[in-house]
């Protein structure tokens, strides 16, 4: 009997879904491969012109930075590339992203599930 992997969109759901029951700030890049129909080709070309970039990373997260006052002083960046618990590859694209995020500074990881993810931001939440 072959094991059920979620698919990475159910993957993203549930990621989602914690950040917001988490009140963190966050937003998914949606830069998924488009389909076929016209009216899905034209949307991407004008996306494209307006800015739209292969292989930006799925999530920014911006875990708040709580000061003495325990207010929030300021948020840490984190960037996300979500996959499925097995398989799913980074295109080219996406590694150079990753680059740039390394040499930006920006702690990033690539995720293999929702349980991932939300280890990785919890990490930076309990620092």
């Amino acid at each position: 009997m072959t094991e059920y992997v979620p698919l990475e969109d159910d993957e993203c759901i549930r990621f989602a879904n914690w950040l917001r029951v988490n009140n963190i700030p966050h937003a998914h890049i949606a830069n998924e491969s488009r389909s076929g129909s016209r009216s899905a080709m034209i949307r991407g070309a004008k996306l494209k012109r307006m800015g739209q970039s292969r292989g930006v990373w799925d999530y920014e997260i911006f875990v708040p930075v709580y000061g003495v006052s325990k207010t929030v002083d300021d948020y840490q960046l984190l960037k996300i590339e979500m996959k499925r618990k097995k398989g799913g590859t980074l295109s080219p694209e996406q590694i150079e992203w990753g680059q740039i995020y390394k040499t930006a500074g920006i702690p990033h990881k690539v995720c293999k599930g929702a349980e991932e993810a939300i280890e990785f931001v919890q990490s930076f939440l309990y620092n």
